[in-house]
């Protein structure tokens, strides 16, 4: 259902590491396959080069940072790596802090301006409308809330959120995600959006779920559908009602999902920008059960058994890579 990284983002991640393990042959041979890969790549590489070496022409004494030195402000006459390590230390920061800006910041400060609830990463929120009803508000999410006399109506911006609603037939309670609406016929359910995508799924009752503009469609789902919306694409699914927000408890439950879809899962739960740099990796299928209060050692048992390696930049950056 969702796709790996963009082109743009894989650049980055590599752009970073390669200078933090220049010497690593392995690391450079993986580099390479994906670079060969796609017309893409190779446009998204020689993009990230000219942008930050841009970044890399600003004079030495505007990147330095508070406390990157010695205390003392000298260095060992034999330190012969020293210079080469803060100067890559220094840039590396810079790097980090464009993509930082350019992927999360912005997004974000346009959302807290549009939205009734924000949450950050790793951070859930239980919200109690004055209606009656509740929503649960995953991590790295946001909606908007317009109640009154007349209506109920909630837009998801951002992320996922399970519903329990207290049922009123004067008053509709609606959840617009995009170009999708759900109405509540008295039930618990989970809607979730990212990237273009949307999905609801049913865990207790029924909704009433509609397309707009050009998305007509309408159905009706009950305890254990689902429906994934994509673009103009409509899939219906099912599932246990009980797995259906499970990640209210911390589970995270794959059957069948792809790795990429694992780490789009997994990404609202930590602020590690994760980026996948291998796309056969991405697409491989896995199941079983995860725990998204760990999410770093989730991703390493989700990765693992298909010879995938986590590769640490920074506290801000992970690299999923093949062997």
């Amino acid at each position: 259902m969702t796709e790996p990284r963009s082109p743009d983002e894989v650049a980055a991640g590599w752009y970073i590491f390669l200078r933090e393990e220049p010497d690593d042959r392995d690391l450079r041979r993986q580099f390479e396959v994906w670079l060969r890969e796609s017309p893409l790549h190779q446009q998204a590489w020689t993009e990230i080069n000219e942008t930050l070496g841009v970044l890399a022409s600003v004079p030495p004494e505007r990147k330095k940072s508070p406390g990157m030195g010695r205390r003392n402000g000298s260095m060992p006459a034999n330190d012969r790596v020293g210079p080469r390590r803060v100067r890559m230390a220094s840039f590396a920061g810079v790097a980090i802090a464009a993509c930082v800006a350019a992927f999360v910041l912005v997004p974000d400060l346009t959302l807290r301006l549009r939205a009734d609830h924000y949450t950050q990463a790793g951070v859930t929120e239980d919200i109690h409308l004055a209606d009656g009803s509740e929503v649960i508000l995953a991590p790295r999410s946001a909606l908007a809330i317009h109640i009154n006399a007349d209506e109920r109506r909630i837009t998801l911006l951002r992320g996922e959120a399970y519903f329990v609603v207290h049922h009123d037939p004067s008053r509709p309670f609606t959840v617009t995600t995009g170009s999708v609406t759900t109405t509540d016929i008295g039930t618990a359910f989970d809607t979730r959006t990212e990237g273009g995508e949307t999905s609801v799924a049913v865990r207790e009752g029924a909704v009433h779920v509609s397309g707009t503009g050009g998305l007509p469609f309408e159905r009706d789902l009950h305890a254990g559908d689902r429906i994934d919306v994509k673009g103009s694409q409509v899939e219906a699914g099912s599932q246990s009602p009980e797995t259906v927000g499970l990640w209210r408890d911390g589970m995270l439950v794959a059957q069948g999902n792809t790795i990429a879809e694992m780490v789009t899962a997994l990404q609202p739960w930590t602020r590690t920008h994760i980026i996948i740099a291998h796309d056969t990796l991405a697409a491989r299928r896995v199941s079983g059960s995860y725990d998204l209060r760990h999410p770093e050692t989730s991703l390493q048992l989700i990765v693992h058994p298909y010879g995938g390696k986590v590769m640490s930049v920074t506290s801000w950056l992970a690299v999923v890579a093949g062997r």
